[in-house]
C-alpha cells in the first residue's frame, strides 16, 4: 500500500508545480502573469500594467484569446474564460 500512495505522490508531484502563463485558463489569469512581469521588468514603471496589460485584459475579454509579447514568445493562447 505504501508503494502506491509514493507512486501517486511522485506521480502528482510535477501537477503541483507552479504552471507557466501559457498554461492559464482565464483572461484574468494572464492578466496577473503580465503585472507580475511589470514589476520584475519595470519596477519603476508605474504605468507599466495599465499600458500594456490592461490593453490587453479588455481584447481577452471580448475574445477569449491572450497573445504575449514578444519578449515572452508572442504566442497566442484562445479558449479563455473570459472573466
Amino acid at each position: 500500500m505504501r508503494i502506491a500512495s509514493l507512486i501517486l505522490v511522485l506521480g502528482l508531484a510535477p501537477a503541483l508545480i507552479v504552471a507557466p502563463a501559457n498554461a492559464q485558463s482565464s483572461c484574468g489569469g494572464f492578466q496577473a502573469v503580465c503585472a507580475q512581469r511589470c514589476k520584475e521588468r519595470a519596477p519603476t514603471d508605474t504605468s507599466c500594467v495599465a499600458d500594456h496589460c490592461s490593453p490587453k485584459l479588455l481584447e481577452c475579454r471580448s475574445s477569449g484569446c491572450w497573445q504575449e509579447g514578444k519578449m515572452y514568445g508572442g504566442k497566442l493562447t484562445c479558449g479563455l474564460r473570459k472573466g
